[in-house]
């Protein structure tokens, strides 16, 4: 049996037990704890008044305690009792003495320690029951109960055996009972009661909207709060079980990529022997050599997402991997059973969500055979470069000033060898003043050393190398280096991928402003592909990259304004931070803002439009030649220009783009094209006069039909020429 027993019911208005009548009950039957304290936020009473005039006469210097602070600031039942108690501890000696204070002590209501009653609700709210029991009597709409119950041994054990304990357990739950109950917090309204029974204490809650007909619990919300009643009750216990758990999950990620690696060797090498898996994989490798863009699963389409979830399907066969499953499920069941004994059905290792990393690594396997290539433990650890530069000689002993600057001596003679336009460039040479500086303890070195030795550019590709140097620069708290070794965590081509390092550097470059790290981290957290997605803080980053002048991250939010689907639409921030990241060659948003400078009317303007897309044309958009192409043939708001037209659709179609190819083979399929266009042109400069003169009778008369038939016959024949219409 589960250990936390919970019963969820509602009460309607109609039923027999009013909700008034239950609250009075599980307030006040036998064993109830009274632990209810709300009396102390009253107003202080005549009597602790008066005592209070007399203790400041009496011993004026207590004035200058916390607790009168306190009292001065709210007057109420508990700051005059917790000032009058003090008071009488610091000077016991003499109150003994006075009748006054003695009577006092002898006499003070038992109200002002406990409650007449044992109903609780949220922190410094006043709890008067007969109020509550008559609300609730009046209430229309339905009343959500619910009875949390633990055994004995339990609630001793985790400290549940008192009100208190499980009053600041309830305090602790309010937002989940808002969010379960679909009741806004403002509108939410709870409280319970705790029996300290001898075998099973338990716990009666109370909850209601005080906005009528608001509120439900589905069968998903009730266990979602057994759930969350669980995680807090035994949370201690739990520890251990998540531990155990995450474990095993590590454990299975690991091993999944071993397994996988070691299908594809053997793939490769010509000796595997189960020809569906084989099939899969082969299948996979080829439609990711032929899928453009990112090969992460989140951006698949449908059917290549289909091929991996198969070979996840065909992997969890293999006993290391369905062992390792079974684990952590039992792990996952063990944590579920402290609330409910009706377990979730268990779901195939490619449909689970916690497992998303697998997919990837599939992905990464494929890409290997398109390669053509097999992974290779390596057995010995590589030497790493270490050259010493022949013409530099060894200071025996140093000052931190001759120290320091050696070290950006060295670091300037690296950065003369690796520029490219100079006729001393050596990047051998750069290398090994870049080692010099960075062993003198210069973290831009040891940044340039990382970057170098991974990207393999201007130094043989060594990864451990480059992690080296990469580590010794983050130790030093190196922006840059925080953000490279995170972004390398987060793709996880030339390590393991670790999101969780990943993440960390991130928000630590980030941290320190680096715009590229705001960038990705705030992406990725958008994305909730790979980070655990958080839009608001997402937002929050993108826009500090875009303040910091970085283009994708400008273009990104200016995307989001004008599409409107997670940010309000502001079609004027929008053209904003597209036009800056234009200023910058941004190709995508170059022509983002091209179109909407030319197709929404609050932002028109054609010869901006045609700037845009300019800028994109120049930077290989051929959908901005395309769009070029079109506004000089049309000539909608511009004069035609065939030969401009004709230029630009024509590069459109040799970059690939088969909308400028269909247009220009409809153009040329036309013999009299060119008498078409010169047609096409006399109509658009007779609807120009024609429009002139219909402005002007309108100043002149006041108003004028158009001749709809004339404008009829203008449109079919742009229509019949192939002219978008407007």
């Amino acid at each position: 049996m589960a250990r936390l027993v919970t019963k969820f019911k509602y009460l309607k208005p109609s039923d027999k037990l009013s909700p008034g009548g239950y609250a009075k009950y599980i307030a006040t039957r036998e064993g109830v704890d009274k632990i209810d304290e709300s009396f102390k936020l009253k107003p202080a009473t005549v009597n602790q008044k008066h005592l209070i005039s007399k203790i400041l006469r009496d011993f004026p210097d207590s004035k200058n305690s916390l607790e009168y602070e306190d009292y001065l600031q709210s007057k109420t039942v508990g700051t005059a009792s917790e000032f009058i108690t003090r008071t009488m501890e610091e000077n016991a000696s003499q109150m003994m003495n006075s009748k006054t204070y003695a009577d006092y002590i002898a006499t003070r209501p038992r109200a002002e320690r406990f409650g007449s009653h044992g109903l609780f609700t949220d922190d410094g709210i006043s709890v008067n029951l007969s109020k509550v029991s008559e609300e609730l009597n009046l209430h229309e709409g339905n009343v959500w109960t619910a009875i949390i119950s633990l055994r004995r041994e339990d609630a001793e054990r985790l400290g549940f055996n008192t009100g208190e304990r499980w009053r600041d357990m309830l305090r602790s739950q309010t937002e989940a009972l808002s969010a379960n109950l679909n009741i806004p917090m403002q509108n939410l309204k709870w409280f319970a009661a705790f029996h300290n029974e001898s075998h099973h204490p338990h716990v009666h809650l109370i909850a209601y909207s005080t906005a009528e007909g608001q509120g439900y619990l589905s069968p998903k919300g009730v266990n979602a709060l057994r759930s969350s009643f669980a995680k807090d009750i035994f949370a201690q216990d739990l520890i251990s079980i998540y531990e155990k758990q995450t474990e095993h999950r590590n454990t299975l990620r690991t091993n999944s990529h071993e397994v996988i690696a070691e299908i594809v060797s053997k793939i490769n090498s010509g000796v595997y022997d189960n020809p569906k898996l084989e099939e899969l994989l082969l299948n996979l490798a080829d439609r990711l050599s032929k899928t453009s863009g990112k090969k992460v699963y989140g951006y698949l389409k449908a059917d290549v997402k289909a091929i991996i979830n198969s070979i996840i399907d065909e992997l969890s066969a293999d006993e290391r991997i369905a062992a390792l499953y079974d684990l952590w499920y039992e792990k996952r069941e063990e944590i579920i059973r402290t609330y409910t004994d009706e377990l979730p059905e268990r779901v195939p290792l490619s449909q689970n969500t916690e497992f998303k990393s697998i997919k990837n690594t599939v992905i990464q396997e494929a890409m290997n055979i398109i390669a053509d290539r097999t992974p290779i433990e390596e057995t010995e650890e590589q030497p790493a470069p270490d050259p010493e530069p022949s013409d530099i000689e060894a200071e025996p002993i140093l000052t931190a000033k001759e120290k320091a600057a050696l070290m950006w001596n060295y670091y300037s003679r690296a950065k003369e060898y690796l520029d490219k336009d100079s006729r001393t460039y050596n990047p051998n040479m750069a290398v090994e003043y870049l080692i010099e500086s960075a062993k003198l303890g210069c973290g831009v070195a040891k940044y340039r050393l990382g970057k170098m030795f991974l990207h393999g550019d201007e130094a043989p590709k060594n990864v451990d190398y480059a992690l080296h140097w990469l580590e010794e620069s983050v130790d030093e708290h190196n922006q840059y280096a925080e953000y490279l070794l995170g972004k390398t965590y987060l793709k996880g081509e030339d390590v393991e991928q670790d999101l969780s390092r990943a993440e960390y550097l991130l928000r630590r470059s980030s941290a320190q402003g680096n715009r590229y790290a705001k960038y990705t981290l705030g992406k990725n957290l958008f994305d909730g592909e790979l980070f655990l997605q958080n839009i608001p803080e997402a937002i929050k980053l993108l826009a500090e990259s875009a303040d910091k002048g970085f283009a994708p991250a400008q273009y990104l939010l200016g995307k989001m304004f004008y599409k409107g689907e997670v940010l309000p639409r502001d079609l004027e921030r929008a053209i904003n931070y597209l036009e800056r990241a234009t200023e910058q060659k941004n190709s995508y948003a170059a022509y983002l803002a091209g179109k909407l400078r030319l197709t929404e009317d609050a932002a028109k303007d054609i010869r901006k439009a045609i700037r845009n897309f300019e800028i994109a044309a120049e930077n290989g958009n051929d959908y901005a030649e395309y769009q070029l192409g079109k506004v000089y043939l049309y000539g909608k708001d511009i004069e035609c220009d065939y030969e401009k037209a004709m230029a630009y659709l024509v590069s459109a179609a040799e970059h690939g783009n088969q909308y400028a190819a269909q247009l220009l083979h409809s153009i040329r399929s036309n013999r009299n094209w060119s008498a078409a266009m010169g047609t096409f042109r006399l109509l658009h400069h007779i609807s120009r006069i024609i429009q002139k003169r219909l402005e002007d009778e309108r100043r002149g008369k006041g108003s004028a039909l158009i001749d709809k038939k004339l404008l009829r016959k203008i449109r079919d024949k742009k229509e019949a020429l192939g002219m978008k219409q407007g």
